[in-house]
């Protein structure tokens, strides 16, 4: 099968458009670690990364087509990326079971806090929805 030049150079901006999607993450995860290390936050420097990811696409408005590119097959597998951390806990179990409590009430509370927030936060984008069709 021949490809035009047109098709070509399409699949030449897309692989482009790919990269500058993949480099964008890196650099914002890169950008992450470097203000958690220069300001000392008690923070993991993947945790400010995605919050400036979060900004820049609420600035933006929406997840380019290029990025959910990225980041779908990442998000397909993502649980082959978290078998070392799964495995990482059963080196640690008995420290775990050394403070079970302690870890239950914050799993719960955790899990009661995010399901909360994310109650309210639909609640108040459904209610503007309703507001806006009306």
């Amino acid at each position: 099968m021949k490809l035009s030049f047109e098709e070509v150079r399409a699949q030449g901006w897309r692989g482009l458009k790919l990269l500058a999607a993949g480099a964008l993450l890196g650099g914002l995860q890169w950008a992450g670690d470097a203000l958690v290390a220069w300001s000392g936050w008690p923070l993991s420097g993947s945790v400010v990364g995605m919050l400036l990811l979060l900004a820049l696409l609420a600035l933006r408005g929406g997840v380019p087509r290029s990025v959910d590119a990225v980041t779908a097959p990442l998000l397909r597998h993502l649980m082959l990326l978290l078998i070392p951390s799964v495995a990482a806990v059963s080196l640690y179990a008995a420290l775990l079971w050394q403070h079970a409590v302690a870890f239950a009430v914050v799993a719960v509370v955790a899990t009661t806090l995010t399901l909360a927030v994310t109650a309210w936060v639909l609640q108040r984008l459904l209610a503007k929805r309703r507001a806006a069709e009306t």
